[in-house]
């Protein structure tokens, strides 16, 4: 190791240093969050901290929302650039900065970068970014869901600076307060003021402690270990391509469909993402600039490749990244993008990640390392107005943080589990939030049939409502802003199908609050509330609350792994019996059958089963749309559950049924058999509720037994998804 850090450090001494980093990085985020008060932050982590090179490369972050993270090199490079030199870059200065165009993700994420100086020289540069309350734009909670150009959606700094030789400015932090709703983003700005002191402190204490020689030493050798470790990995991974769709359904203007299109190229020791395909930009704000499209890719990068890798400026120089300024992940200025984090950012996650996972499943070493899509999008219900004590408020509810993990090649996807961009996840405490603002929580719970089923099911979502309570004057505003209402974008993996959507509601003339003056027993459902429900837009405008209207939503859950006629029935019965599913999907999906006294019924089950399986021979037919599945190398192989790939033989088999599907050197697709059903067909809260015919579900299944291949969640007449694999080096 010595030779390659270039350094004569012992490796003890270099994971020591190495170590150090990290835990400043995760003091940083700890101070920040304490010192705020955000409900944003304490409810969801909603931040990131994160150490630098000089020239801004990433070294180390903390462990929290990693797409914030890796957007902070890029505000150190505009603040290094755009700052006159009337202005200068001094020892005891920090710089805040939240525009898009120049290396935010959105304007809601302000960050704060600051210079590390030792002998005149700067040697680092910290860096803390945290999700504010409000933005001051056209809706409050810094999502304008009109908005036409970045302009609407509020405050936009450059990189100004914040902190001016160890004294804050106060008439630049005057000047935000004055453009927010909420006095807490002052207090807000001061806790990431408060985590970059700590961070500057905890630097030179280790410089002092080791040396400047030491610690820049482990700051580049941290970044070429990385480097090193990952095309290590990615060399005994199978060379491939891997070309996968994804969508977002709503621009906050119409209901317009914009596809993210992947095509991820893996050669040797680095991977190719070309968005060449992807949907030009939106009017509405859904758009991601460069920095959010960067920090998607390397966010799935992270979590599939590198769980034992540092997440740094090593990793980005593995990758190449190829798209089209314009389209819907690489925005043009002045397109607005302040759902950028909860749109366009988290389903290119989504199609990088799904395009990961199968590399994953054609490798014997990783293929446990798999996993289906997580929870695939997010949302932001937002309500406003004047707090039972008496101050301004808008508060995102941030439940929706506990999405469904994506089911694992040997295991269940964990419910609730967190998204999938926050390595820390939490989840408000509804109590705090009851006594914080002027809401009464009906419910939440974990979402039944949420879901992907699958031989491992995908981790279940949830669902809440709650009502306006103590309001001043009996007056609040609420808006949603979320994606992936139409169409679940949490696909499955290897014949697994997909989880839920989100759905959005809202129920008028009810008779909560005379429940309420009674002390009666609260709904516990969406269907237990008596009055007259209105599906909402996924991206709702901002909208009165009245006294007794109730807010629900749900979110979106996991996808599943494998064939679900492939999961155990008893596991099957026990999610029946404790309520994960209902009778419906353990039934019409697990093929399913109990006796008349609630039992399970094991040869009625095989019965069921096998006449399924029969049934999807039925409407099955060859494929065609382009689809493509090639393979080469040498070797046996599997891949996943369902295919055995073996060049010994020069044979493709199923995995299931032993069935010879072709030879090695055929195109696989022209031997299997496709057919479409409704989304719901994978269970309810599907997109059933904002349905236009738009959408199915493309199963591929093997031509004898009918076991699931893959299961594809597509346009209708949109082209297939293709593949091309080369086992072995």
């Amino acid at each position: 190791m010595n030779d390659r850090l270039n350094t004569t450090m012992d490796p003890a001494s270099f994971e020591v240093l190495n170590h150090r980093l990290l835990t400043i990085a995760e003091e940083m985020g700890i101070q920040y969050m304490r010192c705020s008060g955000s409900n944003v932050l304490i409810t969801g982590n909603d931040a990131a901290a994160a150490i630098m090179m000089p020239d801004g490369a990433l070294v180390a972050v903390g462990p929290y929302i990693v797409t914030q993270g890796n957007v902070l090199p890029l505000i150190v490079e505009s603040t290094q650039r755009l700052t006159a030199p009337s202005v200068g870059i001094r020892d005891g200065d920090m710089f805040i900065c939240n525009d898009p165009y120049l290396g935010a993700i959105h304007a809601p994420d302000f960050a704060t970068v600051a210079p590390i100086f030792h002998v005149g020289e700067v040697v680092a540069w910290l860096g803390a970014s945290g999700h504010q309350l409000d933005t001051g734009g056209t809706d409050p909670g810094g999502f304008s869901i009109k908005a036409l150009d970045i302009h609407q959606e509020g405050l936009r700094m450059p990189p100004v600076k914040l902190v001016d030789g160890g004294q804050v400015r106060e008439d630049v932090l005057a000047w935000i307060i004055n453009q927010v709703r909420d006095p807490l983003v002052g207090l807000d700005v001061r806790g990431q003021i408060a985590a970059l002191n700590a961070g500057r402190r905890r630097m030179l204490d280790l410089i002092d402690a080791w040396g400047i020689d030491a610690v820049k030493a482990v700051m580049a050798g941290s970044i070429a270990f990385a480097r090193e470790k990952l095309r290590a990995r990615l060399v005994e991974l199978p060379d491939g391509v891997w070309r996968e769709t994804q969508y977002i359904d709503h621009d906050g203007h119409t209901t317009e469909i914009y596809p993210i299109v992947c095509t991820l190229t893996k050669a040797g020791d680095r991977l190719s993402f070309d968005f060449t395909g992807t949907g030009v930009q939106a009017r509405g704000l859904i758009n991601s600039t460069w920095s959010g499209l960067q920090a998607a890719v390397l966010s799935s990068v992270y979590i599939n490749l590198c769980w034992d890798i540092p997440w740094n400026r090593g990793v980005r120089d593995c990758l190449d990244i190829v798209s089209e300024t314009g389209t819907v992940n690489n925005c043009a200025y002045p397109a607005p993008c302040a759902m950028a984090t909860i749109s366009a950012v988290i389903v290119t996650i989504d199609v990088t990640w799904r395009c990961l996972s199968h590399m994953l499943l054609a490798s014997e070493k990783y293929r446990d390392q798999a996993m289906a899509v997580w929870s695939g999008t997010s949302m932001a219900p937002i309500f406003a107005g004047t707090s039972q004590h008496g101050f301004p408020f808008a508060a995102t509810e941030m439940s929706h943080f506990g999405g469904g993990g994506g089911a694992r090649t040997y295991a269940d996807g964990v419910d609730t589990a967190g998204i999938v961009f926050n390595t820390t996840p939490n989840m408000p405490n509804i109590e705090d939030q009851e006594a914080e603002y002027p809401v009464l929580y009906l419910f939440r719970r974990h979402l039944r049939d949420s879901g992907g089923p699958g031989r491992y099911r995908g981790g279940r979502s949830g669902e809440l409502a709650y009502t306006m309570h103590e309001a001043p004057g009996d007056r609040l505003e609420g808006l949603f802003a979320g994606t992936g209402a139409e169409m679940p974008n949490a696909i499955g993996l290897a014949g697994g199908l997909p989880g839920a959507a989100i759905r959005v509601a809202r129920v008028v003339d009810t008779e909560v609050t005379d429940r309420i003056a009674r002390h009666g027993t609260l709904p516990a459902q969406l269907d237990d509330i008596a009055g007259h429900r209105e599906i909402l837009a996924p991206k709702h405008v901002r909208s009165a609350m009245a006294k007794g209207d109730v807010w629900y939503h749900s979110w979106q859950a996991g996808g599943g792994y494998g064939d679900p006629l492939t999961r155990e029935p008893e596991v099957v019965f026990a999610d029946l019996t404790r309520g994960v599913i209902s009778d419906r999907a353990a039934r019409e999906i697990y093929g399913i059958a109990t006796t008349t006294t609630g039992t399970l019924a094991l040869d009625a089950t095989k019965l069921v089963r096998n006449t399924m399986r029969k049934e999807r021979l039925t409407r099955a037919t060859p494929l065609s749309n382009g689809a493509s599945m090639k393979f080469a190398g040498r070797g046996r192989h599997r891949y996943g559950e369902a295919l055995i790939v073996d060049f010994t033989t020069g044979t493709i088999a199923c995995g299931h049924c032993g069935h010879r599907h072709c030879d090695t050197d055929a195109d696989l697709a022209l031997h299997l058999r496709g057919y479409a059903m409704p989304l719901n067909a994978a269970g309810p809260v599907r997109g059933e509720d904002y349905d236009r015919g738009r959408f199915e579900l493309r199963h591929l299944c093997c031509a004898h037994c009918a076991a699931l291949v893959d299961v594809q969640v597509a346009l209708k007449d949109a082209p297939r998804p293709t593949m091309q694999i080369r086992f072995g080096q």
